[in-house]
């Protein structure tokens, strides 16, 4: 539902865009630094199997993990000659949980029965960079394509000392997407913006990335934004799941040079 809403903006962009016909106080830059913060609902589920044992494990309801949390963002994007951009982020993610389980787990050929308690953590760091080309551009705003690759590095622990259990698994893979992008300005200081990519991986899963905002700026070299981001990673390989999924709001300020 949230991923179909963020898909529907970019069409809207598209039909209004011979509306509006003002000049764009936030266009005028070469380079923009901009830093977030995104109030992250998490929503996932992970198996590992190794010797054929590993079960489905919610981070949330079976590790304890806090299912909101918020979380910091950077941003750089570069751009040149009108209506070329070079786009980079970073998102660092970490959750700890302490818990007494109340339902059996299996992760990695270990079992952890009911009743066990599990210390675990997850770092994930989210890196994507990429290359974006309006191919409209006026001074209404503009529609572009972009070409990403999304690495993520993932590290998961669970210990018991009760049972004597350390584990640690950590994973790196890079994910290529492709997107569309847009932009209005109802206002010469306002903007409506709205991005989608991914990258369908047939029975191997899919990974998408979609958002919305409204843009103010005040002033040529500073902007305030406020919107919605929708992340979903979806892995199946052999016995071994991933289902991954972050969203919620998020708040922004803009550095332009």
């Amino acid at each position: 539902m949230k991923r179909t809403a963020c898909i529907g903006c970019l069409p809207f962009l598209l039909f209004f865009w011979p509306v509006f016909a003002w000049a764009q106080v936030g266009e005028n830059y070469t380079i923009e630094l901009e830093g977030r913060m995104w109030n992250v609902k998490l929503d996932s589920t992970v198996r590992v199997v190794q010797n054929g044992i590993g079960s489905d494990v919610n981070l949330v309801d079976d590790l304890g993990f806090d299912e909101q949390k918020n979380f910091f963002e950077g941003r750089l994007q570069i751009k040149f000659a009108r209506k070329h951009k070079f786009n980079f982020e970073y998102i660092p993610l970490k959750w700890d949980a302490d818990k007494v389980l109340t339902q059996t787990i299996q992760f990695s050929g270990q079992t952890y029965p009911a009743g066990a308690r599990v210390q675990s953590s997850l770092d994930l760091n989210l890196f994507k960079g990429g290359y974006e080309y309006d191919f409209l551009a006026g001074k209404y705003g503009f529609l572009g394509a972009t070409v990403d690759v999304l690495v993520i590095n993932g590290v998961i622990e669970l210990k018991s000392p009760t049972l004597a259990i350390d584990q640690k698994e950590d994973k790196t893979a890079p994910f290529p997407m492709i997107g569309l992008t847009g932009r209005i300005y109802p206002i010469k200081w306002v903007n409506l913006t709205a991005k989608a990519s991914g990258l369908p991986l047939g029975s191997y899963g899919y990974a998408f990335d979609a958002e919305a905002s409204l843009n103010i700026n005040p002033i040529q070299y500073l902007g305030i934004s406020g919107g919605y981001r929708y992340f979903s990673i979806n892995l199946k390989y052999n016995d071994n799941s991933l289902d991954y999924k972050l969203d919620g709001p998020f708040v922004g300020i803009t550095l332009r040079f």
